[in-house]
This record gives structure tokens, C-alpha cells and sequence, in this order.
């Protein structure tokens, strides 16, 4: 299944149970200039997969869900509300800078393990919460997609995927529960290895809403 179809699917399922489905937004892809445009004011190359997909798949997508309010789940899934996924070339350089921003005021030191984590990310995604999902341009952990949180998060440095590719392959698999991290957080097995979409975890939150 296409990943437009994956999400309309998605957002059917929580129509169904009475929850609050927003419009699905899957522009066309970008142009080769809008990349390069993009690419030169960032001052570097953007990561291949991630590249790829704003070029052959959708320059601009918003995926957005909420569960009904009377809707119960069990621990350790309980926290579990809402979704979303997003991504626009518009959106990138104002999220970078936000990050630049915080690094300044905030994160200043890079020999600090927390701090560390917010240098040399590419953000795509802003989180409700305020954190950020970002793509890590570190050599030893090239590509992989990270969660940066502003204030002490559990989830602040977790990978969530291995690749832009595997996030929209895993986590679309599951709704993209979030982005806030204490929802997808329950899907990860340990701080490295990303989502598991076939986790004991996800299973029952694919039974507990009616995809399996």
C-alpha cells in the first residue's frame, strides 16, 4: 500500500471510532531548484533519503488524528491520544533556526550529553510539546531520525528510525503516535534501535484500535 493510501486509511479507522480526523495534506513532489534553493541556504547537501522522498513522493505533508476523549487504553499504551506526521521544504529553515536558537540560549555546550544531542540535526518536524524531530548529519549515525526535547523528555536522544524511509515505513504503520514522545515511546524496545511496528506494545495497539 502507497503511503497516501496508508494514511487515508489511517484516518478513516479513527473517523470510524469517533475520533477527530484532519484532512490529509500530500502536496506533489518538489523541483530539483527548490531543492538546490533550499540546500543553499542551509549551507550543506540534505541527507539522500530524505532528499529522495521530497523529490519523488511529497513535498509537503500533514497527517494529523485524535482518538475520541472517552476512549480507553491500558498501560503501558494509556498515554496514547493523538498523531502525527509532517514535513513541508517551506517549514525547514525556520525549524533549523528555531534549533540554532535553542542552541544558543539553552544547549550551549557540546561536551554536555544532553546538550550534544541538539548539534548537527535537520529538523523537519515540530512537536506539539515544543520538541523537535530531526535527522541526524552526524558520520556515525548519518540519516537516522532523532527526537530532540527541550525540557528533560524521556525520549531526548532516542532513534526513532534508521532512515526517513524506515520512519514512514514503521511509524506510518502505526499512525504515527505522537509526535510528543511518551506516545511512541512504548514501541521502542531500547534507545537505539528505533520503532518496532510487530512489538508486543504495538500489537495490542493495533487490536485496541481495530487494525488488526
Amino acid at each position: 500500500m502507497m503511503i497516501v493510501e496508508q494514511l487515508e486509511s489511517f484516518l478513516l479507522l479513527i473517523d470510524n471510532l469517533g475520533g477527530n480526523a484532519k484532512p490529509l495534506l500530500f502536496a506533489p513532489p518538489a523541483s530539483d531548484s527548490e531543492i538546490q534553493e533550499l540546500e543553499l541556504k542551509l549551507g550543506y547537501r540534505m541527507p539522500e533519503d530524505f532528499r529522495n522522498i521530497l523529490l519523488t513522493i511529497s513535498s509537503h505533508c500533514e497527517f494529523k488524528w485524535f482518538l475520541p476523549d472517552d476512549f480507553e487504553l491500558l498501560p503501558p499504551i494509556h498515554q496514547i491520544f493523538s498523531g502525527e506526521l509532517h514535513w513541508g521544504i517551506e517549514f525547514i529553515l525556520s525549524f533549523n533556526e528555531s534549533r540554532e536558537g535553542w542552541i544558543r540560549e539553552v544547549f550551549s555546550n557540546p561536551a554536555d550529553e544532553y546538550d550534544k544531542v541538539w548539534y548537527n540535526k535537520l529538523i523537519f518536524q515540530e512537536v506539539g510539546n515544543g520538541d523537535f524531530i530531526a535527522i541526524d548529519l552526524l558520520p556515525d549515525s548519518y540519516g537516522k531520525i532523532i527526537y530532540l526535547s527541550h525540557d528533560d523528555g524521556e525520549g531526548h536522544g532516542y532513534v526513532i528510525a534508521n532512515s526517513f524511509s524506515e520512519l514512514l515505513h514503521k511509524w506510518v504503520e502505526l499512525g504515527c503516535t505522537g509526535g510528543e514522545d511518551w506516545q511512541w515511546l512504548p514501541f521502542c524496545e531500547d534507545k537505539f534501535t528505533g520503532i518496532n511496528p510487530n512489538s508486543k506494545n504495538a500489537l495490542v495497539w493495533k487490536q485496541a484500535i481495530g487494525l488488526i
